[in-house]
C-alpha cells in the first residue's frame, strides 16, 4: 500500500475502508450465466459476461485485441488536452478522435493533484517516468506491437558546462513515499516540462528549502526558492525542482546564465515504447494467480490488462460495481483472468476510475459501456485508446435497433445503421423494408445522421415478427414480439401519486405489465385519461388554480389505473409520507394542525399534549369549567384541552401527580387513551403479535379492543412494539380510520 504524507491516492480512497477478504477457494469462482460478443473493429471484439457467485450478479467486460491485425492500433491518451495539467473523463478523451473504437482507464494517480503514480509513455515520449520504488510494474506495448509487463528502471543526470553534475530522480513526478519510508523529494532532483502542465510545482511544506531552476534552450534563466516560483514552465525548456542536497546543487551551481544539459533513460528504453501505463501489482504470471506486490481488498470495480497466445492477443478486462453488479476482490479478478486463458496480467486503477467506452457496430463514436461505481465518470489522467485504421470498405451489414417487445395497437421507433467490411460505420440510404402482416411504416427520417423509422402494429401482426431492412446490397433483421390485449395484466402510470402546485405541469408516462411481469412503455397518445381536477393533455397533467384533491383515471385496451392527485398540499412535507392521503384529508377538515413553518413532520413522535388536543377536536369535548391541577407545568396552549380531557375522565396523569405533557406517547399508552375515548369493538380473545408478552397487564385489554376495532395493527414482522413512540403519521392514520368507520 502506498503511504504518502499529505497526499491521498485514488486507490487509497477506494479501498482503504474495505474489510479484508480471505482468499477465496475455487468454489467461490463465478459461474457464467451468459455471455455475448460483438466485433467493434478490426482485430477488436467486446464480450459482455453476466457472472454469478456468492455475492450475487457480476458484470464483466472483456476487450480482446488481435495484435497481429495490421489495422489495429493502441495509443496512450493523456489528460484533457494531451498533458497532465487537467484530468478528463474517458468519454471526453476519445471524443472526436478519428477511428477510435474503444478506450479504457489506465494507471493510478494522486487524488490531491491528479498526477500519475506510475509510468506513462506515449509514442516514444516519456510523459511521466517510472517511480523509484521498484515494486510497481508497468504495462507497455513496444514499437513491434509486443506487450511487455515488467518493472521499468529510470536513471538520469543534470550536468553544467563547468562539469558539475547531480543525479536526476524522475520526470514529471508528484511526491511519493519510497519503500524505505522516505519521501521521494528528499535530496532528489526532478524535471518538469510542459507535459506536466504550464505551471511549476511550487513549494512543499515538507521541504521549505526546496529550490527551482527555469531552463530555456539549455541555459538557466532563473533559480529561486520553490515557494516563490510563480513562473510558467517554458515551452522550449523545463524546470528542475530539488530539495535538500538537490536544492543546494541548484543554489550553488545553476545560477542564471549557466549552460546545462539533461540526459535520462529508462530500461526498457522508452523511445522504443508505443504505449505504457503504470500498475500496482501483477495479477497473473505464467498462467497462474501471481504473488501480489500489493493487494487492494474490497468487492469493487476493477480494471486489468494482460495477454495470451505468446503476446499475440491482448486483453483489457473491466468489472463493474453498481446496483446490478457486486464487483470483485482483486484475487477473484486474478482467478477470472486465469479462466480466460491469460498468461500474464497486471492490475490497473479501479474503483471509481474504472471506465470502458466502445463503439458498437454502426455507431459513429464510442459510448460508455460500464456503469461507473460513483454513478458518473471520474476524471482521470491517462487511458489507453484502441483504433481501427482500416480504409473504408464495402457495405457489409445493417443493424436495426429498437424495442424487442411492442404492444398491438401502438407504434415503435427503430433505427438503422450500417457497417462496412472493415467494421467502420456507414449511413444506409434508400432503405427497403420487408414487413410482416399488420405492420406498417408510418414515418421515416434522418436524425443526427441516423435513419429512424416509426412502425405501427395492429392485432393482425404475428406474435413473433421480424422487420427486415435492405440497402447497399446488404440486409439486416430485427426479431420482436407483439403483445396482444389478452397477454396484458395491468396498466401502470408514473408518477403513481401526484402532489402539484397550482398551475404546475406534471409529465405522465404509461406502461403495461404483461402476464409474465414484463413492463412495456406505452406512448401517451394511445392512453385515454379522465380527471376530476385539472386537465390531462398529450401525457401531461396540468393542475388547476384551486387547491383540492382528485383522481386521474387512465385507460388502455380494457385496462385502467387511477392516480390520486393533490393540488397545493396543506403541508410542505406530507407528500412523501405513507399516510399522505390521511394527513391531507384530516388537515383539510381542520382536525390536524401543522407547524408555523408549514410542515406537518409526519415522522416526529406525538406528545401526550398533542394527542389530547387532537382527541378534543375529534370528539368535541366541551371546555372544562374548573382548572386542572398537576404538579408539573402544562404548556399554555394545552391547558384547556387537558382540563377538558380530565373532566371527561378520558385523560389521566401519573401516580406521582404529574401529567408530563411533552412526553412521547407510546403505542400502549395510546391504546389505553383510545379505548377510553373511542370505545372500539369488543376485544379478540388472543393478540396475534410475536411480542404480545411485552404488553403490560394494565394495557392488555385496551390493546385488544383497539386492535380488534381496526384502529391499530402490527408491523410487517408481526410485532406490535408496545413501547415504541407513536409518530404523527401513525396518529393521523388511526384517527382517519376511526372517522371512516363512523361514516360507514
Amino acid at each position: 500500500m502506498f503511504k504518502r504524507k499529505c497526499l491521498v491516492y485514488v486507490l487509497l480512497a477506494l479501498f482503504l475502508l474495505a474489510l479484508p477478504a480471505a482468499a477465496g477457494a475455487a468454489g467461490d469462482d463465478p459461474v457464467v450465466r451468459s455471455r455475448s460478443t460483438e466485433i467493434i473493429g478490426e482485430g477488436a471484439a467486446l464480450t459482455t459476461y453476466i457472472l454469478h457467485n456468492r455475492d450475487g450478479q457480476i458484470k464483466a467486460y472483456v476487450l480482446k485485441l488481435d495484435l497481429t491485425n495490421p489495422y489495429l492500433e493502441l495509443k496512450t491518451l493523456v489528460g484533457a488536452a494531451g498533458t497532465l495539467e487537467n484530468r478528463a473523463p474517458l468519454t471526453r478523451m476519445v471524443e472526436g478522435q478519428k477511428n477510435a473504437v474503444a478506450a479504457v482507464n489506465a494507471g493510478f494517480f494522486v487524488m490531491a493533484n491528479g498526477k500519475p503514480v506510475g509510468t506513462i509513455i506515449r509514442d516514444g515520449e516519456l510523459v511521466s517516468s517510472p517511480n523509484m520504488r521498484g515494486d510497481m510494474p508497468v504495462f507497455a506495448l513496444d514499437e513491434n506491437r509486443r506487450p511487455l509487463l515488467d518493472f521499468f528502471q529510470f536513471s538520469g543526470e543534470v550536468k553544467t558546462a563547468g562539469g558539475k553534475s547531480y543525479p536526476l530522480f524522475g520526470v514529471n513526478k508528484p511526491a511519493y513515499n519510497l519503500t524505505d519510508g522516505s519521501l521521494s523529494d528528499s535530496d532528489h532532483l526532478t524535471l518538469y516540462n510542459r507535459l506536466w502542465g504550464t505551471k511549476t510545482r511550487g513549494g512543499d511544506p515538507d521541504h521549505p528549502e526546496a529550490m527551482v531552476a527555469r531552463v530555456e534552450n539549455g541555459i538557466v534563466r532563473e533559480a529561486l526558492p520553490a515557494k516563490d516560483a510563480a513562473f510558467d514552465i517554458p515551452a522550449n525548456g523545463y524546470v528542475l525542482w530539488g530539495a535538500g542536497a538537490a536544492a543546494a546543487f541548484i543554489r550553488d551551481n545553476l545560477t542564471p546564465g549557466t549552460p546545462v544539459t539533461v540526459s535520462y533513460k529508462t530500461t526498457p528504453d522508452y523511445q522504443k515504447i508505443k504505449v505504457a501505463a503504470g500498475s500496482n501489482s501483477f495479477l497473473v504470471q505464467r498462467g497462474q494467480v501471481a504473488p501480489f506486490q500489493e493487494e487492494l481488498r474490497g468487492k469493487t470495480a476493477r480494471t486489468a490488462v494482460g495477454y495470451a497466445d505468446g503476446g499475440k492477443t491482448l486483453y483489457f478486462v473491466v468489472v463493474e460495481k453498481s446496483p446490478e453488479s457486486a464487483g470483485m476482490e482483486q484475487r477473484d479478478l486474478a482467478r477470472f483472468l486465469v479462466t480466460l486463458g491469460l498468461t500474464e496480467a497486471l492490475n490497473l486503477d479501479g474503483g471509481g476510475s474504472t471506465t470502458l467506452v466502445a463503439r458498437h457496430l454502426g455507431d459513429g463514436s464510442p459510448t460508455l459501456i460500464n456503469r461507473p461505481k460513483e454513478g458518473q465518470e471520474r476524471l482521470i489522467p491517462d487511458a489507453i485508446g484502441i483504433y481501427n485504421n482500416a480504409p473504408p470498405g464495402a457495405p457489409a451489414g445493417l443493424i436495426i435497433s429498437g424495442p424487442d417487445t411492442v404492444v398491438a395497437g401502438t407504434y415503435a421507433e427503430y433505427s438503422v445503421q450500417g457497417y462496412d467490411s472493415h467494421y467502420h460505420p456507414w449511413q444506409p440510404e434508400n432503405i427497403q423494408w420487408d414487413l410482416p402482416a399488420g405492420t406498417k411504416l408510418i414515418e421515416e427520417n434522418i436524425y443526427n445522421g441516423v435513419y429512424r423509422g416509426t412502425f405501427s402494429f395492429t392485432g393482425a401482426a404475428p406474435a413473433a415478427a421480424t422487420l427486415t431492412a435492405q440497402a447497399g446490397g446488404v440486409r439486416g433483421a430485427k426479431n420482436l414480439r407483439v403483445i396482444r390485449a389478452g397477454d396484458l395484466r395491468a396498466l401502470q402510470v408514473t408518477p403513481a401519486r401526484i402532489s402539484a402546485r397550482r398551475g404546475e405541469s406534471i409529465p405522465l408516462t404509461f406502461q403495461v405489465i404483461t402476464a409474465e411481469g414484463q413492463v412495456i412503455p406505452i406512448p401517451a397518445q394511445f392512453v385515454s385519461c379522465q380527471t376530476t381536477t385539472g386537465t390531462v393533455k398529450e401525457g401531461t397533467f396540468l393542475a388547476g388554480q384551486e387547491r383540492g384533491r382528485g383522481i386521474i383515471t387512465a385507460a388502455f385496451d380494457g385496462l385502467t389505473a387511477e392516480v390520486p392527485v393533490q393540488v397545493e398540499c396543506l403541508f410542505t412535507d406530507s407528500s412523501g409520507s405513507w399516510a399522505f392521503e390521511q394527513i391531507e384529508d384530516l388537515g383539510a377538515r381542520g382536525i390536524l394542525k401543522g407547524f408555523a413553518d408549514g410542515t406537518f413532520r409526519p415522522n416526529q413522535p406525538v406528545t401526550r399534549a398533542e394527542m389530547t388536543a387532537l382527541l378534543a377536536r375529534v370528539l368535541n369535548w366541551p371546555p372544562a369549567t374548573g382548572e386542572v391541577r398537576f404538579k408539573d407545568t402544562l404548556p399554555a396552549w394545552a391547558k384547556g384541552v387537558i382540563a377538558a380531557g380530565v373532566a371527561q375522565n378520558m385523560v389521566k396523569g401519573y401516580p406521582d401527580g404529574t401529567f408530563r405533557a411533552d412526553n412521547r406517547i407510546t403505542r400502549v399508552e395510546l391504546c389505553a387513551l383510545l379505548d377510553r375515548a373511542l370505545k372500539p369493538a369488543p376485544a379478540a380473545q388472543q393478540l396475534p403479535f410475536r411480542d404480545a408478552s411485552a404488553i403490560p397487564s394494565w394495557a392488555r385489554d385496551s390493546v385488544a379492543r383497539v386492535v380488534a376495532g381496526g384502529l391499530m395493527g402490527g408491523y410487517e414482522d408481526n410485532t406490535l412494539r408496545p413501547g415504541w413512540p407513536v409518530t404523527r403519521a401513525e396518529m393521523a392514520a388511526i384517527i382517519w380510520r376511526h372517522l371512516k368507520g363512523k361514516a360507514e
